[in-house]
């Protein structure tokens, strides 16, 4: 598979935790499986917002109603 190296700038504070948790030889993968999953996040917003658009939007008052049943 061939691979594109990209040089990025992330807060310290966000890399000495990415560090901590994968270490130096696991950085890559864990970046891009980061960077597939906002991805798929981005397509799923994509999704709901059409179905918005083609059905109308969910009434707040349903929201709250489901949000109440599984309390974060």
């Amino acid at each position: 598979m061939a691979v594109r190296k990209w040089s990025v700038s992330v807060e310290e504070n966000l890399a000495e935790r990415v560090e901590g948790r994968v270490g130096d030889r696991g950085l890559s993968g864990f970046v891009a499986r980061a960077v597939e999953h906002e991805l798929e996040r981005d397509l799923l917003d994509d999704y709901l917002n059409d179905l918005d658009a083609e059905f109308g939007a969910v009434p707040s008052e349903t929201i709250h109603e489901y949000a109440n049943q599984w309390p974060s």
